[in-house]
C-alpha cells in the first residue's frame, strides 16, 4: 500500500508542476504585486517632485471678496482682472488655462473655477490653485501661518496605541497576519478545479476499473490529496517568497518602503495565521476531493464547489461586524463553526481579536473537520468511484459497512 501510495504521489505532483499553466497561475501574483510597488514608487515620487516645482499653468481671477492678496496670486502666477466674463472667455478661447472667480463670502459661497480639460486627474490643480491662493492670503493678513492652520484643522497629529501595557503596532501589526488570507484566497481560486478534476478525471475518462485493480481506492484518493497538498503548498511558497523578497528589497528605498517598513511581524500573530491557514487549506482540499468522489462530471461538482466556496468565505459578507463587535452572536458562530471558523479565525487574528488559546482552538476544530472530510470521501471513492452516471446517494454509503 505504502509504495501504491508514494507511485501516485509522485505521479500527480510531477505532472501538475511540469504544466506550463500552474507556474504561470502561480508567478502572475507575485509578479503584479512587483510591478504595482514599482509603479506606486514612481507615482509617489513623480507626486514629490511635481509638488515641488511652481504652477505651470496660466489663470486669470477675480475678487469680489477682498481676501485674496495681490502678491500671493502674482507670486503663484496669477492675473487679476476686474470682468468675470472676459474671464470665461479667456478660457474659452484658450488665452489662458484657468480662471478663478472668488464671491463676495468664500465662506458662505462657492469659488466658481473654469479651466482647460487635461485630464481627470491633472484638472485637480484649478481648484487646488483656487484654495491654496487663498489659504496663503489668509495667512499673509493674520501674519502667523500657524493660526491659519490650526483653523483649517490642517494638524499633524502622532498616535501611539497600547495593548496589555505594551505598544501595539496599529495597522502596521494588521497587515502582515491578513497576508495569510489573501494566500489561502489565491489558492483557492487557483487550485479549486485542479482538487475537483483530481478525483474525477478517472471517472470521466472510464478508466476507474482498470486502476483499481492494482490499487485499493483508499490508497488512490490518499494519494491524490498528498500530492494536492504538496502543489498547494509550493503554490503558497512561489506566491510568498517573491513578496517577501519584493518587501526586502524596496523596503526603506521609497515611500512605498517606508510604508513597508513600518510593517510589524508580530509571532504569536503569524504562527496563528499560520496554523489557521494550513487548517483550511486541509478542510478545503478535503472538500473538494468528496465533491469529486460523489459526482460524476466536473459540470456537476461546479454548483458543490460553489457551496463550498461561499460558505468556507462567508465571514467576508459580515466581515464589518467581526472587526466592529468580535463578541458579536453571529462572529461567535463563525468562530467555532467548522467550515467558518478558519476565515474568521484568519481576520480576528489579524485585527488583534483573537487570542492565542481561541486560534489553536479555532486551528484543531477545522483539522478534526478536515478529517472528517476526507474520511468521508475516502468511504464515498470506495463505494462511487466507479459509479459513471450517478451522484452517490450518501445515506447509502454510510449505512454500508
Amino acid at each position: 500500500m505504502a509504495s501504491n501510495l508514494a507511485t501516485v504521489v509522485a505521479f500527480e505532483v510531477k505532472r501538475t508542476l511540469r504544466t506550463k499553466v500552474f507556474w504561470i497561475a502561480a508567478l502572475v501574483v507575485p509578479v503584479l504585486f512587483a510591478a504595482i510597488m514599482f509603479i506606486s514608487a514612481r507615482a509617489t515620487a513623480d507626486a514629490v517632485s511635481t509638488s515641488a516645482q511652481p504652477a505651470s499653468f496660466s489663470w486669470e481671477y477675480v475678487d469680489d471678496s477682498g481676501l485674496v492678496s495681490d502678491s500671493v496670486a502674482r507670486a503663484a502666477g496669477g492675473v487679476k482682472i476686474t470682468d468675470a466674463a472676459q474671464g470665461m472667455d479667456d478660457v474659452l478661447t484658450g488665452k489662458v488655462e484657468a480662471f478663478i472667480h472668488y464671491p463676495a463670502d468664500p465662506t458662505a459661497q462657492a469659488t466658481q473655477v473654469a479651466g482647460q480639460d487635461v485630464g481627470v486627474i491633472d484638472s485637480g490643480r484649478y481648484t487646488s490653485m483656487a484654495i491654496g491662493v487663498l489659504q496663503a492670503s489668509a495667512s499673509a493678513s493674520v501674519g502667523d501661518p500657524r493660526l491659519v492652520t490650526l483653523a483649517t484643522g490642517d494638524i499633524q497629529v502622532d498616535q501611539t496605541t497600547y495593548a496589555n501595557g505594551q505598544r501595539s503596532g496599529g495597522v502596521g501589526e494588521v497587515i502582515p497576519p491578513l497576508i495569510f488570507l489573501a494566500v489561502l484566497y489565491l489558492v483557492m481560486i487557483m487550485q479549486g478545479n485542479r482538487m475537483l478534476e483530481s478525483s474525477l478525471e478517472e471517472k470521466e475518462n472510464r478508466v476507474t476499473e482498470m486502476i483499481l485493480t492494482t490499487i485499493k481506492p483508499s490508497s488512490l484518493l490518499a494519494g491524490k490529496v498528498v500530492s494536492l497538498i504538496i502543489v498547494g503548498v509550493i503554490q503558497m511558497m512561489v506566491t510568498i517568497l517573491p513578496v517577501l523578497v519584493a518587501y526586502l528589497i524596496v523596503r526603506g528605498h521609497s515611500a512605498v518602503g517606508g510604508l513597508l517598513s513600518s510593517l510589524e511581524f508580530e509571532p504569536t500573530r503569524m504562527i496563528i495565521g499560520a496554523l489557521l491557514l494550513i487548517a483550511a487549506f486541509l478542510l478545503f482540499t478535503a472538500g473538494c476531493v468528496a465533491i469529486g468522489a460523489a459526482v460524476p462530471t466536473v459540470k456537476d461538482a461546479s454548483a458543490m464547489f460553489t457551496v463550498v466556496m461561499l460558505v468556507l468565505l462567508l465571514p467576508l459578507f459580515v466581515v464589518q461586524v467581526v472587526i466592529s463587535n468580535p463578541n458579536a452572536t453571529v462572529v461567535q458562530v463563525f468562530t467555532y463553526f467548522p467550515l467558518t471558523a478558519p476565515v474568521t479565525g484568519l481576520i480576528r487574528n489579524a485585527l488583534g481579536s483573537l487570542t492565542w488559546w481561541q486560534g489553536l482552538i479555532e486551528a484543531a476544530i477545522a483539522l478534526l473537520c478536515a478529517w472528517a472530510v476526507f474520511w468521508l470521501a475516502v468511504r464515498i471513492y470506495q463505494y462511487g468511484s466507479i459509479e459513471y452516471d450517478k451522484k452517490i446517494d450518501l445515506r447509502s454509503v454510510l449505512a454500508r459497512r
